[in-house]
């Protein structure tokens, strides 16, 4: 055994010292010193070579642990440290572990030593510990003969210990020399790869060595033997090491007759295949194999033909094996409209017929790998990329999305570069007469598609379009039909009736769509909510006034809903009605005179002198019926709670010249269908809160639903977001 002391001259002073030392340093009773040497056995185990034993600079780390546990009492960095300074425990039995490195499952240079040692502690005295460290991995090299180059034009050595993170010893990046170390996991798993300067490949199957413990070192070694090579085949044996322990594997490649070949029918083997949509010309792979066949493997890994619903075709596994194929995977592969046959071991010749199956694939592309490997372990792979093109230049590609009024659409164009003419048509399915479309196409030229987004659509008609070129006017058309469109009842404001004292924005009290405090505030002798006949746009408008009760705040309101009661020195309001369209925006006329801010509450008491402010808000939302508002209780509804689909909010303080044409966008959160609407108008936005200036009046008056994005400017498109939902 081969044993090295890190540091001895020191180790061996520092034991005198602290001999010589013992008497003199502080000591508590029950409590003892503990200092440590480390010495290195660099003699490996079984296989051949000696292990690199660590440079002197290395540092070993210690764990003092309780003997007989995992318990750890105290760590050190470094354990030359107690040579100076011996490290205080208490007294007792002690387990010491010394570690140089960290384990690691793979990599390059990284050797992992480790060694443990039993110690007593004796109460006032220092007591030293010698721990002898092994590598605690399992080291690996590779040495290839230097003859290889003038055969091979690359070579690689692939090894692993059955736990992933192979380590690749290979000729193209210089890693051959290096030095690879492996957790020990028991096993070793190596595979040669060698292509010849004829471009032959040759894989070996992967090979295993068992029963590999840490401290042993491989050294795989491969030369080739002189005497057998010849024109047609080269000897490779395999060594471990020759000083101990010889193992040989003859590996003897015989690149035999040559590599497989590759043809085909119907089409060439380039890097895009195109193929048109419902062509029946043959498209055939043939393969040839002097040597026999070994493994031929069909594979893909396109998302459209794995999840294709049986019935059309069925969908595909990601690899089939053809050499000695079941019946099972012939049939699956022909009921796709791949028709092949189960190819023998050892067989010269194969082929793969795909003109039914490309035949049925939709306009895209789809890519195959074949590989291929014979008995002589001569490998090759061929990429089968197909592209399914239309018989035209262009051709409508799909309805993206269709509003009430607009069409998102898209198209494709198949030649090189865009065709001539290219353009997008479009009518009701009712008429004769195509339209052609103005707008500018947002044209993606890295896959030949387009994007058009047609406005000014009729609401809940059926449409088609098509794409056309110069070449090609008679092309495929797809159908769409818009959405219908929802308005409300007197958005206008124009009809009321009273209710006693108190006016109601409704035609007739069969109506139940707006409502207002007028319900809670009349009995006190307060109407805010009011029709206006000459200060208006149109026929009448709302008038929305804040004001006092007995002392109390109340904003000049108008909300979709109805007044449920009067609760504490609030309300309850029971919010929405039932909704299923998807307008972008509100729109309509509004004047507004605000006053300072005299009545506040918390928590908005410091609002108190500044201008009040108006707030038109609308909301679509999924509820299943009315939301209740309570603004005694503050119950209010969250703009961030997840019932909301869309919502719009517009707010000003400031003094309007006369009535001021508004547009309120509607944003868009996800794509739900709406079942209620809410909107709420006010003189005074806090008003919930009892905050605002008495007296601050908002008119509003002929309001409408936006579903034209023609309506909008393109800020107000991109806020509503409807291309996105």
């Amino acid at each position: 055994m081969k044993i090295r002391y890190n540091n001895i001259l020191t180790a061996v002073a520092a034991v005198l010292l602290l001999g010589a030392c013992s008497r003199e340093l502080p000591v508590e009773e029950g409590y003892g010193y503990l200092s440590a040497g480390v010495r290195t056995d660099s003699e490996s185990e079984l296989i051949v070579k000696a292990a690199q034993a660590p440079a002197d600079d290395e540092i070993f780390s210690l764990k003092l642990l309780k003997k007989g546990t995992e318990d750890v009492v105290a760590t050190v960095a470094d354990y030359r440290t107690l040579q100076t300074e011996p490290l205080k425990v208490p007294a007792g039995n002690y387990t010491v572990v010394a570690e140089c490195g960290s384990q690691v499952n793979a990599a390059w240079d990284a050797p992992y030593y480790k060694g443990s040692q039993d110690v007593l502690v004796k109460p006032e005295t220092v007591n030293n510990v010698d721990i002898t460290c092994k590598l605690a991995n399992v080291m690996v090299t590779v040495e290839m003969d230097p003859e290889m180059d003038n055969y091979f034009t690359e070579y690689r050595v692939s090894v692993d210990n059955g736990q992933g993170n192979a380590m690749y010893f290979s000729s193209d990046n210089n890693t051959v020399g290096n030095t690879a170390y492996f957790a020990a996991t028991g096993t070793l798993r190596y595979e040669l790869y060698l292509k010849n300067t004829e471009g032959l490949e040759y894989h070996t199957s992967r090979e295993t060595i068992s029963n590999v413990t840490a401290c042993q070192h491989y050294h795989l070694k491969f030369q080739i033997v002189k005497s057998q090579v010849t024109s047609g085949a080269s000897a490779i044996r395999l060594t471990m090491d020759d000083s101990l322990n010889d193992k040989e594997l003859p590996l003897v490649l015989d690149f035999g007759a040559g590599a497989p070949v590759i043809s085909a029918t119907g089409f060439e083997l380039n890097n895009e295949i195109s193929v048109q949509k419902f062509s029946a010309t043959t498209k055939k792979l043939e393969v040839s194999a002097p040597d026999g066949l070994r493994s031929l493997v069909l594979s893909q890994q396109n998302a459209s033909l794995s999840s294709r619903n049986r019935g059309v075709r069925s969908s595909l596994k990601s690899g089939y094996e053809l050499v000695d194929a079941s019946s099972a995977t012939v049939a699956e592969l022909a009921e796709a409209g791949i028709v092949t046959a189960s190819v023998p071991f050892g067989a010269t010749s194969a082929s793969i017929d795909f003109t039914t199956f490309l035949s049925t694939l939709d306009l895209g592309t789809y890519n195959f790998v074949v590989t291929i490997c014979d008995t002589k372990y001569h490998s090759i792979q061929t990429a089968l990329n197909f592209r399914v093109i239309s018989p035209v230049d262009a051709e409508a590609g799909s309805v993206v999305k269709v509003g009430a009024q607009y069409a998102i659409l898209s198209g494709r164009w198949y030649t090189d570069g865009e065709p001539d003419g290219m353009a997008l048509l479009y009518r009701k399915a009712s008429e004769s007469n195509w339209t052609t479309y103005t707008g500018t196409l947002d044209k993606n030229t890295n896959n030949s598609t387009f994007k058009a987004e047609l406005w000014s659509l009729a609401a809940n008609t059926d449409y088609v379009f098509k794409v056309v070129s110069s070449k090609d006017t008679d092309t495929r058309e797809l159908e769409f039909k818009t959405a219908r469109t929802e308005t409300l009842h007197n958005f206008n404001f124009d009809l009321w009736y009273k209710d006693g004292s108190a006016w109601m924005p409704n035609e007739s009290s069969s109506i139940q769509v707006w409502d207002s405090a007028n319900p809670g505030t009349a009995s006190l002798g307060v109407v805010p909510t009011t029709p206006e006949e000459s200060d208006v746009v149109s026929g009448k408008a709302a008038s929305l006034t804040s004001s006092t009760a007995f002392g109390q705040f109340a904003a000049g309101n108008i909300y979709i809903g109805r007044f449920g009661r009067v609760a504490g020195l609030g309300a309850e309001l029971y919010w929405g009605v039932p909704f299923t369209t998807k307008p972008l925006a509100i729109r309509g006329w509004y004047k507004y005179t605000p006053k300072p801010i005299d009545k506040v509450k918390d928590p908005y008491k410091d609002k108190k002198g500044e201008d009040d402010s108006c707030s038109m808000l609308v909301y679509l939302t999924d509820w299943t019926g009315q939301f209740m508002i309570s603004t005694s209780d503050k119950q209010f509804l969250s703009e961030t709670d997840a019932s909301i689909i869309a919502m719009g909010d517009f707010t000003s303080n400031v003094t309007t010249n006369g009535y001021v044409r508004v547009t309120v966008p509607i944003v868009y959160r996800d794509n739900r269908t709406p079942s209620y609407i809410a909107m709420a108008f006010a003189a005074s936005r806090l008003g919930d809160y009892f905050t605002g200036g008495v007296g601050s009046n908002l008119l509003v008056d002929e309001f409408e639903f936006v579903y034209d994005p023609a309506e909008l400017t393109e800020q107000e498109r991109e806020l509503v977001g409807y291309r996105q939902f």
